[in-house]
């Protein structure tokens, strides 16, 4: 974790900053987590981050580092304490949204609440029997039934269609959908990818089964060994363990754990590169849209990709000649295919990346722009 507080993008809050309270249904703070935070921080206000004490405190997915002073069992602090009172209460997790409710009443301030997950179908994919699963999808169901109603503005991730904002908008009006595009500081951070390199198919993300990791490491080593030589495998992040070992005892492919956003894109640089995006056919994935933080990432920076027919992947992809897709039934042999037919078209992969990179310069494709539509809403005061 990264708690250098002068390398803390934008200035850093003081004394004199108005306060946030936030709750997280863990001590791991995800992308979006933290570049909601991230924002917080760069805006002038102090944060007080409040989660259940599951697993150890991870803070460091943000682009800059969050200027962390303290953490503790329950709670970490970011930036300097405040004095000027609490100005409102962000909420990340369902599961803490009763708590986040009732301290957003007790001060009289705001509450913000994001759905960065669409929880009621993940309780239902997750793991346990049927009984289990169902009555944790009910567990959600009717937390959002009874407390979304009070909460002031309720963001959400944007799923095929629509399908999460509506489904919010049936327990409340004050929905708005934020896209998970990367920062600025992606695209700033491309470079034009080198005619004269080997070719690397990257992931970052995860490391499970489900999101394509074995198939792509199964594609790669059914190369025929001409086009091998030719390609590298780097597969980033952490997740089972067993497909991790077995990964690292394959030939030609690394594996990068305990790597922060600021290794991944110094890693591309120099290097021509292939995002990978290959998700499996669950309920979840089929409907996902531009939740899928990974494969804007992979634009930002230049890559072309390799994804599934899920959600609107198809038209983010394919459709916007950005790259290949193959079945969500995660076919090692048609991900071989559309390995090897990148691998031997240098030329094609130079259209993708220079499509990818235009795509991204627009002003509205960066996180910043998704931020200042909650500013907008006048929940936040200004700092000055």
């Amino acid at each position: 974790m990264n708690a250098d507080p002068q390398a803390a993008n934008g200035h850093t809050a003081h004394t004199d900053s108005p306060g946030v309270i936030c709750f997280n249904g863990t001590r791991i703070a995800n992308k979006r987590v933290a570049m909601f935070l991230e924002c917080l921080q760069r805006d002038g206000y102090t944060v007080r981050l409040f989660a259940f004490p599951r697993h150890r405190w991870v803070l460091d997915k943000s682009e800059q580092p969050l200027d962390v002073r303290g953490t503790g069992r329950w709670s970490a602090r970011i930036g300097a304490p405040h004095r000027r009172g609490i100005c409102a209460v962000f909420c990340f997790h369902w599961l803490v949204l009763p708590v986040a409710l009732l301290w957003s009443v007790w001060y009289r301030v705001p509450l913000i609440y994001d759905e960065h997950d669409f929880y009621e179908m993940n309780s239902l994919e997750g793991t346990g029997g049927r009984w289990k699963t169902r009555l944790s999808s009910l567990a959600v169901h009717w937390t959002h039934r009874i407390c979304l109603p009070w909460v002031t503005l309720t963001t959400c991730i944007h799923m095929a269609g629509g399908i999460l904002q509506e489904h919010l908008r049936r327990m409340t009006s004050n929905v708005l959908e934020m896209h998970n595009y990367p920062s600025v500081v992606w695209r700033n951070s491309a470079q034009p990818q080198p005619s004269e390199q080997p070719l690397s198919f990257v992931y970052i993300g995860g490391v499970w089964r489900e999101k394509g990791v074995g198939a792509s490491a199964e594609a790669f080593l059914g190369l025929p060994a001409e086009l091998r030589a030719k390609a590298e495998l780097h597969i980033f992040g952490t997740g089972d363990a067993e497909l991790i070992r077995w990964l690292r005892a394959q030939s030609g492919i690394v594996v990068h754990n305990e790597i922060v956003p600021q290794d991944f894109r110094r890693f591309v640089q120099g290097r021509r590169c292939v995002g990978l995006a290959v998700l499996a056919g669950t309920p979840r994935f089929l409907l996902y849209g531009t939740n899928c933080t990974k494969l804007w990432e992979y634009y930002a920076l230049g890559m072309p990709v390799i994804g599934t027919c899920v959600g609107e992947f198809p038209q983010h992809i394919e459709a916007a000649g950005l790259g290949l897709l193959i079945d969500e039934t995660l076919s090692w042999q048609q991900l071989r295919d559309a390995m090897a037919v990148l691998v031997n078209a240098p030329e094609r992969c130079a259209e993708m990346s220079a499509r990818a990179l235009s795509l991204m310069r627009q002003p509205s494709m960066t996180w910043e722009a998704e931020w200042a539509k909650v500013r907008a809403t006048g929940l936040l005061p200004e700092v000055s």
